[in-house]
C-alpha cells in the first residue's frame, strides 16, 4: 500500500539537489547507451530465468 505521507522538507531539498551526470559528448552518450543497453538484456535474461521481479507475496518472486 502507498503511503500518502510527504516527505520532510530536508528530504525534498536532498532529492531535488542530486541530479545524475548526463554525459556531454556524443562518445560519452554512445558509452552510456551501450551500458544501458546490456543492464537491459542482463534483466530481461535474469527475468526470464527467474520469473516477476516483485517482492509481494501475492505475486511471489525473488
Amino acid at each position: 500500500m502507498k503511503s500518502n505521507r510527504t516527505p520532510a522538507p530536508d528530504v525534498q531539498k536532498r532529492q531535488q539537489s542530486v541530479r545524475p551526470h548526463m554525459p556531454s559528448t556524443a562518445e560519452e552518450r554512445e558509452q552510456q547507451k551501450q551500458r544501458d543497453k546490456s543492464f537491459i538484456i542482463a534483466m530481461n535474461a535474469f527475468t526470464e530465468k527467474a520469473g516477476l521481479l516483485s517482492d509481494d507475496p501475492y505475486f511471489g518472486g525473488i
